[in-house]
């Protein structure tokens, strides 16, 4: 097995490629050999920045043979096209969260992984924090009892800056629009806190914002075993991020203080979690793990899988299964009924999950 740091290319220069190209910096694991992006003075900045090369193209990336793997921080409607050339490109591909706009495109990237033989992650850090890990050790260890519901918000008001010629801008380039960009995050955190979800009620409103996509969304999630949580999401309220587990022994709270409307790392210092256990007032603190960033443990976790042949936390399955959680909610507050998460998935029962292996 190779020891050498893997070669990558970050492509798609934006506000979370900041975070990314910072994480990388502290990453002895990954090398930054390029970046692109199509803006010319993005890509010129980051490359000065990085000290990597500046790309002219994807295809020229895709045509270097010293890369290993590629970054994908790129809008969502151009996810499958791009993994897929990557793949026959025999790159291994990390692909920011969600894994496709539409489960009708998740096919295309499924058939290109299996029949490349390489690594595909995708990029649902926020379940690495280290107040999540906190929270499921703990309910592992039956802190809250039973647990038989949670409830999730995540806020900010950037769609009120929204604009025609940003892609967020249109349900057709961002279905779901908050729950789509932040909701799903919480989607994924929850389906490794509760369980595989099995049924998904939606209502969506355009409420306040001037683009075409609704603004506010409340999803309903019921899970395997019955338990059940709620994901508040919003593109017009200020920024909140906040977790609740509620169970027969008690309750646990994580809230993230964020520093600014957009940036949220969930470090352990902007991150709280308290319990408050039946029977006693108030919450308790609860200290939190000292771990690496949420995106240096999961670009570490990249490289490392692609050096042992192990398959990453969040990979195609886990990524559909968030994925379906949102196209479901999308499909209910459409119809006004409750959209059972099997069909969505039908095919893909099959495919290995690896967050059953993660400590």
């Amino acid at each position: 097995m190779s020891q050498s740091p893997l070669k990558v290319a970050l492509v798609g220069i934006g506000w979370w490629s900041t975070p990314v190209g910072h994480a990388l910096k502290r990453s002895r694991k990954l090398d930054l050999a390029a970046c692109f992006d199509q803006i010319p003075e993005r890509r010129a900045a980051f490359a000065k920045e990085h000290g990597c090369a500046e790309a002219g193209s994807y295809e020229a990336i895709l045509a270097d043979p010293s890369i290993e793997g590629v970054l994908l921080i790129v809008p969502n409607q151009f996810h499958e096209e791009m993994i897929a050339a990557a793949f026959r490109a025999g790159k291994h591909v990390s692909v920011e969260k969600p894994l496709t706009n539409f489960l009708a495109e998740a096919p295309g990237v499924y058939e290109a992984w299996r029949a490349s033989g390489k690594v595909l992650a995708v990029g649902h850090c926020y379940r690495r924090a280290a107040g999540h890990r906190k929270m499921k050790e703990l309910i592992g260890q039956g802190a809250v009892g039973r647990p038989l519901w949670a409830e999730a918000v995540f806020s900010n008001p950037l769609g009120l800056a929204l604009t025609p010629d940003k892609w967020r801008y249109f349900r057709a380039t961002c279905p779901g629009g908050p729950l789509m960009q932040m909701g799903v995050h919480h989607c994924d955190t929850l389906n490794y806190l509760m369980g595989r979800p099995v049924r998904v009620t939606g209502v969506h409103k355009k409420l306040a914002t001037p683009a075409e996509i609704d603004d506010v969304t409340m999803t309903i999630v019921e899970y395997e075993g019955g338990l059940v949580s709620s994901i508040m999401c919003s593109f017009v309220t200020p920024g909140v991020y906040t977790i609740k587990v509620h169970g027969t022994g008690g309750v646990l709270s994580l809230e993230m203080i964020r520093k600014n409307q957009t940036l949220a790392h969930l470090t352990n210092e902007e991150t709280t979690l308290h319990v408050q256990k039946m029977g006693e007032a108030g919450w308790t603190p609860v200290p939190l793990p000292d771990r690496p960033d949420m995106i240096l443990e999961e670009l570490d976790e990249f490289a490392d899988c692609v050096r042992t042949g192990r398959a990453p936390e969040t990979g195609f399955r886990e990524a559909v299964e968030a994925l379906a959680i949102v196209e479901g909610a999308c499909r209910s507050a459409e119809t006004g009924r409750a959209v059972e998460v099997a069909p969505l998935l039908e095919g893909y029962e099959r495919v290995p999950s690896a967050a059953a292996a993660v400590a």
